[in-house]
């Protein structure tokens, strides 16, 4: 039983302007861009206002962008800025195809705004969805079923019996 995050789901794929489809995909490396550049996971979604006064394309470049990377292709490039008071501030990310550099702004098409919504919607969605189930489908977390454990520890290690002799490493 897997529990938490599905950071490597699929929720949506995307047509490039040149005929290329992209699978979002949002890991934490995808999320942490987000959370760069909007603040919190959280205000990404008020990034886009529904009613038209705020932008929207720019925002949605973001979204679109940050789950493109990885499998996508695409590498994000940061531009940061430091204001008077010394502190560093995520101003833009571009997103470049690793194969060519195209920037991923010229490779969508506004005319597929809501194509790009839907899509992000659905693997943003798919990303935070919990996964672990209470059985019933009805999506409250259960009690996981298994422990992992790092390893054995000091304190689990089997003991060396005292015959043991190392094998020297010189002669």
């Amino acid at each position: 039983m897997t529990t938490g995050l599905d950071l490597l789901a699929e929720g949506g794929t995307i047509t490039l302007t040149d005929g290329t489809t992209v699978p979002l995909r949002y890991s934490f490396r995808a999320l942490a861009l987000l959370e760069a550049r909007f603040g919190s996971v959280a205000a990404v979604q008020d990034a886009i206002d529904a009613t038209g006064k705020k932008p929207a394309f720019g925002p949605l470049l973001q979204m679109v962008g940050a789950g493109c990377v990885g499998p996508g292709g695409f590498e994000p490039l940061v531009r940061e800025y430091q204001d008077a008071k010394g502190e560093r501030r995520v101003q833009d990310i571009v997103y470049r195809r690793r194969t060519d550099g195209t920037d991923l702004a010229d490779l969508l098409h506004p005319g597929r705004l809501t194509e790009y919504i839907s899509a992000f919607s659905a693997a943003l969605g798919k990303a935070l969805e919990d996964q672990a189930r209470d059985g019933q489908g009805n999506g409250q977390a259960g009690t996981p079923t298994t422990t992992v454990s790092p390893g054995p520890s000091a304190t689990t290690s089997p003991s060396v019996p005292s015959t043991f002799l190392p094998t020297s490493s010189g002669a």
